[in-house]
């Protein structure tokens, strides 16, 4: 049996082993978390880390890898590709889209090369460098790793008094110690989760993003379809197209964080060239009928692309998390929950006796819940019972955390 190497075993890789198990493939999973939940998924686990490529290929040997894929993490995505050449894969991400996913500051060096609406920044390793830029940006700007994903070490400042704790906190999640300082852009989040094939655009979803706000700006929910008119989502669509043609990125998915401004400008934040992190492929599934895990690990199999939408409802993924660090004694109202009609999944991560962690970053979610409905207005309500509905007790851990 041929085997397929997912890199990651948290709660937005485990759909691509259950996926290629399904497919027929052995699963390899990496992760340097021995609690990882990928450790109960995979057929061999390797707990170490996903960014060394060369040790995971020691590690395994001289085996038959059909493919290597790592969704949702844009840490991976080099040893994603530095594995996939040595074990000879059929398909690599175009090195300018990889780029884009592990260097921020070249992101937003492609977006000025393009002409699109740009916001001022600065990189830097040097935090007397980083000082003099904040200097000239001026306040609020946001402070984070230039190589990281899924909300990890991100600040926004409003004055100069914790800059320097703010760089030395997104030091903490760079593995290359480089920090991009970002002019604060008002205005709507959204996200964008497509599917290039061939070079053309298969698939696009833009997603309304409700975010946890200051200081950390993490996702909260996505609605889609979001609330543009005609002429925005026009202008989106040529821009991501524009996007992927600059940097080489002709198939697979690929996925954008963005604003839109009152005055109605698309200013891009980041990119993705990999599957969505916080159950997106979930919440397309059940929106669009699209198994884009599946599509994924056929593309990174050198398979045909076939991208197909079944069906358009509105849907909305809510982020399950807790307010504060503690141990999670029960989950309520869970029966009561999945007998709501629009309620499509839930899936909850964490069972009663786990520390869990207040919501200062992606990974440290209680679960997904997604809904679907036939309008916004339906949608709304039904998620405001289903939050009524269900309850994480959480009580103070007397012995501190795990």
């Amino acid at each position: 049996m041929r085997n397929l190497i997912v890199l990651g075993g948290g709660e937005d890789q485990i759909p691509a082993y259950r996926e290629g198990r399904r497919l027929g493939y052995r699963v390899i999973g990496v992760d340097q978390r021995p609690d990882a939940l990928g450790a109960a998924e995979a057929d061999q686990f390797l707990c170490m880390t996903s960014r060394d490529p060369e040790g995971i290929a020691r590690a395994l040997g001289p085996i038959d890898v059909a493919a290597v894929i790592s969704p949702a993490s844009d840490a991976a995505q080099e040893s994603v590709a530095e594995l996939s050449r040595i074990y000879r894969t059929a398909h690599r991400t175009a090195p300018g889209a990889l780029r884009c996913s592990v260097d921020k500051g070249y992101f937003r060096e492609v977006i000025d090369r393009l002409g699109l609406p740009a916001y001022r920044y600065a990189q830097h390793n040097s935090v007397e460098e980083l000082t003099r830029a904040a200097a000239e940006l001026g306040y609020p700007l946001i402070v984070k790793p230039a190589d990281s994903s899924g909300s990890k070490g991100i600040t926004v400042l409003d004055g100069p008094a914790n800059l320097v704790g703010a760089i030395e906190h997104a030091w903490k999640h760079s593995f290359s110690r480089q920090v991009i300082l970002e002019e604060l852009i008002e205005g709507r989040h959204g996200a964008v989760e497509s599917f290039f094939a061939d070079g053309r655009l298969a698939f696009m979803a833009v997603t309304d993003r409700i975010i946890t706000g200051p200081p950390a700006m993490i996702s909260l929910a996505h609605v889609v379809p979001a609330d543009l008119d005609e002429s925005a989502h026009a202008r989106l669509s040529e821009a991501v197209t524009a996007i992927c043609a600059e940097v080489g990125h002709r198939q697979g998915p690929v996925n954008f964080d963005l604003v839109l401004t009152p005055g109605g400008d698309l200013y891009f934040i980041e990119m993705g060239a990999r599957l969505g992190g916080n159950g997106m492929p979930l919440m397309v599934r059940h929106a669009f009928g699209l198994n884009t895990v599946e599509a994924a690990i056929r593309l990174a199999l050198g398979e045909p692309l076939t991208i197909d939408v079944t069906h358009r409802r509105t849907a909305a993924l809510r982020i399950l998390a807790a307010a504060s660090d503690g141990v999670l004694t029960a989950v309520e109202g869970l029966d009561a929950l999945k007998r709501i009609p629009e309620v499509a999944d839930v899936q909850v991560f964490k069972a009663p006796g786990d520390h869990v962690r207040a919501y200062t970053q992606a990974g440290n979610k209680l679960g997904y819940l997604v809904m679907v409905s036939d309008t916004r207005k339906q949608l709304e309500d039904a998620l405001d019972r289903a939050l009524r509905t269900l309850r994480f007790e959480i009580e103070p851990d007397v012995k501190g955390s795990a």
